[in-house]
């Protein structure tokens, strides 16, 4: 796996940690093999990365939100932004857009 797709996965990876979804992860040898090991909670019920890009603005993010989070309550849509990879709270709190990288709850 690409170097950039490394670091990309860990910013999604610390966003599900920093919400409590996962307990930790760690990176295995990042410039060879590319492992990663995750230490789960048990709170993931799904948690899918898109292929395809789709470009939001902020505004339209809570919309999106809907369609792909089975609940208001739990869940988060994470995207990549000129801020940085954001979950979709920070991202409204900040008032910007992006590319969505996947959602997981």
């Amino acid at each position: 796996i690409d170097v950039v797709i490394m670091h990309v996965i860990s910013f999604f990876l610390n966003i599900m940690k920093y919400r409590g979804y996962i307990k930790n992860f760690e990176v295995h040898d990042p410039h060879r093999v590319s492992r990663i090991t995750v230490d789960l909670q048990g709170r993931v019920n799904d948690c899918r990365a898109l292929t395809y890009r789709q470009d939001f603005k902020a505004k339209d993010i809570e919309k999106y939100k809907t369609l792909k989070l089975p609940t208001r309550q739990w869940g988060y849509v994470v995207i990549s932004t000129p801020d940085g990879v954001l979950d979709h709270e920070e991202a409204i709190q900040r008032n910007v857009g992006g590319q969505v990288l996947g959602y997981f709850h």
